[in-house]
């Protein structure tokens, strides 16, 4: 794997990679997800020589149809094509874990592209729920995974 630097970066940087990998049907300024700018939000970058090659966001909301006041949402994970299946996704993912862990979170959940459901199985989410349609962006399910806040470690899929 090249060197990739994962940190934190603001809202607004994660905008181009948005609109080029997940939404390109949308313009980069329209893309603010709900929660991006709160306080308690992550967004992260991949950085391979000083280039942002991947994004990864989490905010603190219950899963769909839920309550728990522990659950936070991954989104807007995106990774450039000539930077896949490099480790580089997967380190973001790991550092979205250690925030929600940090902050209390037991649970992390999103919205997975069916192509995705292999890469969020291989860090132990689990599907919840019937596939469904985001217009525009294909099929989906909601996955989720539980997470130890105490010891800041991945715990076991549900």
């Amino acid at each position: 794997m090249t060197e990739c630097e994962i940190r934190p970066i603001a809202a607004e940087e994660t905008r181009l990679l948005r609109h080029l990998i997940l939404r390109p049907h949308q313009a980069p300024e329209t893309l603010v997800y709900p929660g991006d700018l709160e306080p308690e939000s992550l967004h992260t970058g991949a950085f391979v020589d000083g280039r942002l090659a991947g994004i990864a966001s989490v905010v603190h909301r219950p899963m769909p149809g839920g309550t728990d006041e522990a659950g936070w949402q991954l989104r807007g994970m995106a990774v450039l094509p000539e930077f896949r299946r490099k480790g580089y996704g997967e380190a973001m993912v790991r550092a979205c874990i250690a925030h929600v862990a940090r902050n209390g979170g037991t649970i992390l959940w999103c919205n997975a592209r069916k192509l995705a459901v292999p890469f969020y199985r291989s860090l132990g989410f689990a599907i919840e729920g019937k596939e469904f349609e985001v217009p525009t962006t294909g099929p989906h399910f909601v996955m989720w995974r539980t997470v130890r806040s105490e010891n800041r470690t991945m715990g076991e899929g549900p």
